[in-house]
């Protein structure tokens, strides 16, 4: 009997009766106030006026208000703006147009508010800024002004930006204004780029360019995102910077591959970018490869790789090479990684390789050169040895960690550093030696011995909590191996 397809919620809503979602909507509206601001947002669907006016007094209460959002709290507070900019756009913008472009605009020049009253490390709120700037492209080429009017009020909004939220209202002013539009835009930054740079300071001291310089530059270049025209890009920089550093030259290549021009990136490419050569040689390799010269393109990648032995530029050179050279290439690989000094990039790239008995004998024999501040990657590679049962290679990353938190007396780290003790533990427990290195009675009195008065993490090693933590994870470790 064939199996029927899971009705989905929609399917299954449509088939009820409407008192019965009468009832539920009901019920729903007196447990959560969302639902209830809903329907009864819902009742003035009929009066976009009253709609509007709701929603501009959420918005006056928001800019009255006196509330700070820290670190944990800014995501949440968004997230609450973020849906406002939702609800507007869903249920105002279809019925009245200006009225929502209204409450937009007015969002955005309030962004100091939200700015000034929350720790936005997160960029929650930036992101609700940015998310308001395309609503109002959107709305505005829904209203029924006179298209003229429309580059100067967005020059206007644009302009007021103190916080670096409000790009999109360039970079996505093709959802407004079409190519005729933009340029005159274009034209308009660039005459009033070479006025800042005809200006007594300019012409006094080209090392010490007015601040406006970079202001229009940085316009021209949204604007030529927008256009899809890398050339704007270039002569914005080229004005006030004729030999382009780098950086310059790395935006130009980056430009014109997104354009899909790699013909016109490539004179970008010739010359030494000092110290930014390999972003050059990577963005040479990538540029070779979209003009159909694979051959040339690998070898850059080859050399790349060889000079990093970073994973990324390992499967970056592989990429660009045919299926039948793939073997080779894995063997020059992990003859490379079985020579180098850093034992943490050769375990990472012979991991990648799939050689975990290599990996684990090259952590072994240089237990000593293993640097535990490399946090961000040796967790995983202990994890990845723990799945492979190579215990003594896990052992030294975890010692490794261990070692460099407490030598650094780094206190808010203590919780990782209680884990990794309970894992080494348990570890030695699963492990009938872990020699050549020291056994784990040996490593653990050194450690007491030397940290005796770190009372900060003696105290989260003998908290329940770490020890559960550890041996869940030591537990999958040996359901894994068996």
């Amino acid at each position: 009997m064939e199996k029927q397809a899971t009705e989905d919620l929609a399917t299954f809503l449509k088939r009820q009766k409407s008192g019965l979602l009468v009832d539920v909507l009901l019920e729903l509206a007196s447990q959560y106030d969302g639902v209830n601001e809903r329907l009864a947002r819902l009742k003035l669907m009929d009066r976009p006026d009253k709609m509007a006016a709701g929603f501009r007094k959420t918005l006056s209460a928001w800019r009255r208000s006196k509330k700070f959002y820290a670190y944990r709290e800014s995501p949440a507070f968004g997230q609450e703006l973020e849906l406002w900019l939702t609800q507007v756009k869903s249920e105002l913008l279809p019925k009245d147009p200006p009225a929502a472009l209204a409450l937009f605009e007015l969002f955005i020049e309030s962004d100091a508010s939200w700015f000034e009253r929350a720790d936005d490390s997160d960029g929650c709120v930036g992101d609700a800024v940015r998310s308001a700037c395309v609503h109002w492209l959107q709305a505005a080429r829904r209203c029924e002004s006179p298209a003229d009017e429309w580059p100067e009020r967005l020059v206007v909004l644009y302009c007021g930006d103190e916080y670096g939220a409000r790009e999109p209202l360039l970079r996505r002013a093709e959802l407004l204004l079409d190519e005729a539009g933009l340029r005159l835009l274009v034209a308009k930054f660039e005459q009033e780029l070479a006025g800042a740079l005809a200006s007594d300071a300019a012409v006094n001291s080209r090392a010490s360019l007015p601040s406006g310089v970079y202001r229009l530059s940085g316009a021209l270049s949204l604007l030529s995102e927008a256009l899809h025209d890398p050339e704007v890009l270039v002569r914005s920089v080229c004005s006030y910077s004729p030999k382009p550093n780098g950086l310059q030259k790395e935006s130009f290549v980056a430009a014109y591959l997104k354009a899909d021009r790699p013909e016109e990136a490539l004179p970008w490419l010739q010359d030494s970018w000092e110290q930014f050569e390999g972003r050059r040689q990577s963005l040479l390799s990538d540029t070779l490869a979209r003009l159909g010269r694979g051959q040339e393109s690998a070898e850059l990648r080859k050399k790349l790789f060889e000079k990093s032995l970073a994973v990324y530029d390992y499967q970056r050179w592989l990429e660009l090479l045919p299926v039948a050279d793939h073997s080779q290439a894995h063997e020059h690989a992990r003859q490379l990684a079985l020579v180098c000094s850093d034992p943490c990039v050769a375990a990472q790239l012979l991991l990648a390789l799939d050689e975990v008995q290599d990996a684990e004998a090259k952590l072994i024999g240089s237990a000593n050169l293993v640097d535990g501040r490399h946090y961000g990657a040796l967790p995983a590679m202990a994890e990845a040895l723990l799945v492979h049962h190579c215990l003594r290679g896990a052992s030294v990353l975890y010692r490794a960690l261990l070692n460099s938190i407490l030598e650094r007396a780094n206190s808010p780290a203590y919780g990782h550093a209680a884990r990794y003790w309970w894992k080494l533990k348990e570890i030695d427990a699963g492990c009938e030696t872990l020699a050549p290195l020291v056994s784990h009675a040996e490593y653990e009195a050194g450690v007491r011995a030397k940290n005796s008065r770190k009372v900060g993490f003696w105290a989260r090693v003998n908290a329940p909590g770490e020890r559960l933590s550890a041996a869940f994870g030591a537990g999958r470790m040996n359901t894994d191996s068996e």
